[in-house]
């Protein structure tokens, strides 16, 4: 029966070519899964350097308007205690006049 061959024969073709489109198939999957990866990867690391500077650059940012800050709270303090010890005299005879104790 040639005609059974004929069909077992195109059976096998078909499951031939069904098999290699499917390798195919996968191979092309699997470059296109890799490649991604990749892509990902480098986006990763492009964003983790931009992170990575912008929290540095943020430190110093922070240190030099912490350093600007206490040198400035600094010189307040200083120039309000040079002020209060050149009046302070003036103050305590201030109080005793107040008191009454001016004799």
């Amino acid at each position: 029966m040639e005609i059974f061959d004929w069909i077992r024969d195109i059976e096998r073709v078909y499951d031939n070519l069904i098999k290699n489109a499917k390798n195919i198939n996968l191979k092309d999957i699997e470059q296109f899964r890799e490649e991604q990866a990749r892509n990902f990867d480098e986006f990763i690391t492009k964003i983790n350097v931009l992170v990575n500077t912008a929290i540095g650059n943020l430190t110093l940012a922070v240190d030099v308007e912490t350093n600007t800050y206490e040198k400035d709270s600094g010189d307040a303090i200083n120039k309000i205690e040079v002020d209060f010890k050149k009046k302070i005299a003036n103050l305590q005879k201030l109080i005793i006049e107040k008191v009454g104790l001016d004799f």
